[in-house]
C-alpha cells in the first residue's frame, strides 16, 4: 500500500485495491463486477500451468476437457501505463518511515525497473533475488549479522501493470541496525 501512496497520482497504481465486505456492499458492486468478467474472461490473455504426476497426455486431456470452453473474446490489454507512469523522478530515491504494527523492525528497499516479465526464458531478476538473497560465506546477510545489523534477509520480484518490474530487498533490523540504517543501505548498495 505505501509503494501505491508513493506512486505518481496520475497513474493506475495510485489507488486502493483491495477491500473487504463493508467495501463489497456498495451498490452495484455486483453488477461491476459481472460486466468486468464478462468484458476481460477470455483465454487469449489467459496462462494455464498444470503440474501432477499424472502422464503428459492424461494432463493435456484433462486441460483440453476442463478449460476448452473458456471463450476467446479476442481481448487487447489497454496500456496500463496510461493515462501517467506509475513512478517518475520525483517519486523516486526517497526515504519513508512508517510505525510498524508488529514488534519488527525492518529496513525495505524497492528498485523501479524497465518491465522484464516477458524475459521469462532468463529470468533477469532471479540472479539479483539469488544474489541478494544467499545466506552463506560472504553473503550480504552474514556481513550484517556479524556487524550485528540484521537478523534475516529476503529479496524477491514482481511485476505491475505490465508496465514496469519491482526488485524489492527486506531486511529484518536489529535494534543496532535500526539506529545504524544508513549503514545498512550502504552495505546494500556496495555489494551490490
Amino acid at each position: 500500500m505505501l509503494m501505491q501512496t508513493l506512486s505518481n497520482p496520475e497513474s493506475r497504481l495510485h489507488r486502493f485495491n483491495c477491500g473487504n465486505l463493508e467495501s463489497l456492499k456498495q451498490e452495484g458492486i455486483r453488477e461491476t463486477l459481472l460486466n468486468f468478467h464478462k468484458t476481460w474472461y477470455s483465454s487469449n490473455i489467459m496462462k494455464l500451468t498444470l503440474l501432477g504426476k499424472h502422464t503428459l497426455d492424461q494432463m493435456q486431456a484433462w486441460a483440453v476437457e476442463m478449460f476448452s470452453a473458456v471463450p476467446n473474446k479476442k481481448v487487447v490489454l489497454p496500456d496500463l501505463s496510461a493515462p501517467a507512469v506509475p513512478y517518475t523522478q520525483a517519486n523516486l530515491g526517497k526515504i519513508q518511515r512508517m510505525r510498524p504494527i508488529l514488534d519488527k523492525d525492518q529496513l525495505v528497499i524497492n528498485w523501479i525497473l524497465p518491465y522484464c516479465e516477458p524475459e521469462y526464458k532468463s529470468k533477469p531478476l532471479n540472479y539479483f533475488t539469488h544474489l541478494f538473497g544467499h545466506e552463506g560465506e560472504n553473503s550480504l546477510l552474514s556481513y550484517l549479522m556479524q556487524e550485528g545489523y540484521a537478523l534475516d534477509l529476503t529479496c524477491g520480484d514482481d511485476h505491475e501493470l505490465h508496465t514496469f518490474s519491482n526488485l524489492y530487498m527486506e531486511i529484518g533490523l536489529t535494534k543496532h541496525g535500526l539506529t545504524n540504517y544508513d549503514k545498512v543501505l550502504q552495505a546494500v548498495f556496495k555489494y551490490a
